[in-house]
């Protein structure tokens, strides 16, 4: 009896899963279109651009006598033409006949036609460290941006206004003043809400030696100006023939930063009333000013612009510190019947700030 034959053929089950479903091909990207820059722009990208490869290359494997005499004679030619004297073979040293040893010299060395005719470099000029620092120099340029267009444009606008006079360069000594104003250069703050900025800087500094390094606030911390001290203002401006004089009277010190609060009258008038004469200045009132300062150049910036007699222009440079003098009571304060005399009541006469700054540096 046959025996039925076992199928080879896999169930239509299992045939389904062990065949992978059809994959779709992937579409096909167009491909990116390369277009090669014009010559002309590669030139320009490498001669201005910061990141071009010449700023970081060896200069020396360019530009050598083997490139030189790969190029074309037309090329070279012209490439010859921006090169010096000393560049060729033909180069001979010579003396200037306005130099003082050439009288001196009966045989000079001069040029001959036929040297000064031929064009045959010397190629040692592509080594020799003047022309290798001239190649590094440009490398330099470039990569500082200085070759670009846009920096070619800003050179030119400030030669142009240079020339036209739109435009001034700064003076050193201005830039100087600008780059280190102190805090003891600071425009005075006037109470009735305007500022008195000072034209110029004391020449304090110049002529007082060491001891120019004490500021005011230095003498009011450490008790040399004390609240009720008159400050009296005394100059003379010969060019204008005007003597300006004027007290200013202390009439607080900040406990921290030692600045000094002053008052002053308005316009020409050169005392202070008596109320103000006081050892401790009451609250003013109109018209008396008041000033927080922290270097006789403030106070006296602010006084001469309240007197307004003497122009910021017209104001000559000077040592603000010889023009204050300290006015004080010898011991304690008299009797208040007699503080009114004098009109300083009864003070007297302490010495210059310029004295006073002096006394202190060698004392201390």
């Amino acid at each position: 009896m046959d025996r039925p034959r076992r199928s080879t053929r896999p169930p239509a089950r299992l045939q389904a899963a062990a065949t992978p479903p059809p994959t779709s091909a992937p579409a096909a990207r167009p491909k990116r279109k390369t277009q090669d820059a014009e010559p002309f722009d590669q030139l320009q990208f490498l001669l201005k651009n910061p990141k071009s490869t010449l700023t970081s290359m060896d200069i020396s494997d360019l530009i050598n006598a083997a490139s030189f005499n790969m190029l074309s004679p037309e090329s070279q030619e012209m490439l010859k033409a921006l090169l010096p004297p000393t560049a060729f073979l033909s180069f001979k040293r010579t003396i200037d006949p306005d130099h003082p040893s050439a009288s001196d010299s009966m045989d000079v060395d001069q040029l001959t036609p036929s040297a000064s005719t031929s064009r045959t470099l010397d190629m040692t000029v592509f080594t020799d460290s003047h022309f290798l620092a001239a190649a590094h120099t440009l490398q330099d340029h470039i990569y500082s941006d200085w070759m670009s267009d846009a920096h070619a444009a800003r050179v030119k606008k400030y030669e142009d206004g240079i020339r036209d006079g739109t435009l001034a360069a700064a003076w050193k000594d201005e830039i100087w003043e600008r780059n280190n104003i102190s805090s003891t250069m600071l425009r005075p703050v006037i109470s009735n809400g305007q500022a008195a900025p000072s034209n110029h800087v004391a020449e304090s500094n110049a002529r007082a030696g060491e001891a120019a390094e004490i500021k005011l606030v230095t003498l009011a911390k450490h008790g040399v100006l004390r609240v009720g001290d008159i400050i009296a203002y005394k100059r003379n401006f010969s060019g204008l023939d005007i003597q300006i004089e004027k007290d200013a009277i202390i009439q607080s010190i900040h406990p921290k930063t030692y600045a000094l609060t002053v008052l002053f009258e308005p316009g020409t008038t050169k005392y202070l009333p008596a109320h103000l004469l006081t050892p401790i200045p009451a609250e003013p009132s109109a018209p008396t000013q008041s000033a927080t300062i922290t270097s006789p150049s403030m106070l006296e910036t602010g006084m001469l612009d309240i007197d307004g007699r003497v122009e910021r222009a017209r104001r000559p440079n000077g040592n603000a510190w010889k023009c204050f003098t300290v006015w004080r009571w010898r011991g304690e304060p008299g009797d208040m019947e007699v503080l009114g005399e004098g009109g300083r009541g009864g003070r007297e006469s302490h010495g210059t700030l310029f004295y006073l700054r002096g006394t202190y540096y060698h004392e201390r």
